[in-house]
């Protein structure tokens, strides 16, 4: 298990793109290629959900 959790590989930097790819236990994989301004925003979108999930226990 990576730091991010179960099948969630480490995003690198590729072509001025994010990239992220997450492999399910099944088979499935999912991959993502995004734009640093897109990057920045999900981090931000994903540290508020973090404080709601903790705000949630």
């Amino acid at each position: 298990m990576s730091k991010y959790g179960t099948g969630v590989d480490e995003p690198y930097a590729f072509g001025g793109f994010v990239m992220l790819r997450v492999d399910e236990e099944y088979g499935e994989s999912a991959k993502v290629d995004i734009s640093p301004d897109e990057a920045r925003l999900l981090g931000l979108r994903l540290i508020k959900m973090a404080d709601e999930a903790e705000g949630q226990e």
